[in-house]
């Protein structure tokens, strides 16, 4: 005969094996949203530096465009970016 202890344990041990499963699934989740974050903020930094020596050139002529539109493109990655990673941390 089984115990009271030993009965109790039984669902629980099913359960883990249950759960075990999602968190793995969980994990590589969070491996990729941690992935997007980083490659979104190596773009917003890409964009900014392109920005910043596209403007060195003398011969451009429509530079307030440019700054407009890189800094949109690096302010929309960068929060994105930040969003994702800061949700992956906890």
């Amino acid at each position: 005969m089984s115990t009271r202890r030993e009965r109790a344990k039984a669902p629980t041990a099913q359960l883990n094996k249950q759960i075990e499963p999602m968190a793995k699934v969980a994990k590589k989740v969070n491996q990729r949203q941690e992935k997007l974050a980083n490659f979104l903020i190596d773009v917003a930094k890409y964009v900014l530096t392109g920005v910043i020596i596209a403007s060195l050139f003398k011969e451009m002529t429509d530079k307030l465009s440019l700054y407009l539109l890189g800094m949109s493109i690096v302010f929309a990655a960068l929060w994105v970016g930040l969003r994702i990673s800061s949700k992956t941390k906890d």
